[in-house]
């Protein structure tokens, strides 16, 4: 009697619970679909969304064939979803969003490598351009020192013509001296006259007799006075 009522209650018990459990059973399958889908298209949003900053960011122009890989899972994963293939959704997605990440992670590099390649340009250009303007500060150095020398040169000449016409105009201003005084010339002119003696020789037969002739030189001095204008 009592395993009776305790079958009574059991099966009685199952069947209160059984609507409920189906209902229950009933809706789990349906809801895990829905978690699915709803999944594939947070993951297609994802991949669009960083396919776009890919674009935004220059990879079209820098790896254009990354960019366009991820624009093919993606369309990938439209058509996927659109045909109820969730899972195949889902991982298409995922490819474009890590081929877009690729894409973006590459094009940084590309501008990092152009950006430090253009600043050591600059920096040697710059150098470049310091060097120039040193050495063209060198040089208006020297055509001013130049510049400078010449024109003391030209204050030196100016000064030594102003001298040289200074002493021509008190030249012209002082009267000339007078002329000297003539010069007396003495000239004096000697006539001496000489004595001189002449032997004559005569023949004597018994007595040579020798008979002296005296010449007489007359001295004579003569003063000339010439007077030299």
């Amino acid at each position: 009697m009592v395993r009776k009522f305790i079958y009574a209650a059991s099966m009685a018990s199952a069947a209160m619970l059984a609507p409920a459990l189906g209902l229950t059973f009933g809706f789990a399958q349906p809801a895990f679909a829905a978690g699915k889908g709803d999944r594939a298209q947070a993951a297609i949003a994802a991949a669009n969304g960083k396919i776009e900053a890919a674009v935004t960011a220059g990879a079209s122009t820098e790896v254009p064939e990354r960019v366009a890989h991820a624009k093919e899972m993606l369309a990938t994963a439209r058509e996927a979803v659109s045909a109820g293939h969730k899972e195949d959704a889902i991982a298409a997605a995922n490819r474009a969003s890590a081929e877009a990440d690729a894409a973006i992670g590459e094009a940084q590099k590309h501008k990092a490598e152009r950006m430090s390649a253009t600043t050591a340009r600059v920096g040697a250009q710059a150098a470049e351009a310091n060097q120039r303007a040193d050495a063209a500060q060198q040089q208006a150095e020297m055509a001013n020192a130049r510049a400078e020398h010449a024109e003391h040169s030209a204050q030196v000449s100016a000064q030594q013509a102003q001298v040289a016409q200074n002493a021509a105009l008190m030249a012209a201003a002082t009267p000339p001296a007078p002329p000297a005084p003539a010069a007396e010339v003495k000239t004096t002119v000697t006539t001496t006259n000489a004595t001189t003696h002449h032997v004559v020789r005569h023949r004597v037969a018994r007595k040579q007799v020798v008979r002296h002739r005296a010449s007489s030189v007359a001295r004579t001095t003569t003063t000339v006075t010439q007077k030299v204008n």
